[in-house]
């Protein structure tokens, strides 16, 4: 793991730049000391939320998938 310094600007804003790279949202949970740690998400579009609705086709995608990768 590895550990950069990021300073805020007036506002108190962050700039995660590279850092947030292929992310969408970010899941922010703050400790009792403080601390925040944050939980990077990448969305999935709408019309494509039907298949994690379904967990019977999202398997069947899943072993498709697999099947297709060792082919």
């Amino acid at each position: 793991m590895s550990e950069i310094i990021l300073r805020s600007d007036a506002k108190g804003k962050i700039n995660l730049g590279d850092l947030a790279q292929n992310v969408s949202s970010y899941r922010v949970t703050k400790n009792a000391n403080g601390e925040l740690t944050l939980t990077p998400f990448a969305e999935i579009p709408l019309s494509d939320k039907w298949l994690f609705d379904d967990k019977e086709k999202l398997e069947q995608f899943k072993k498709q998938m697999r099947h297709d990768e060792a082919a």
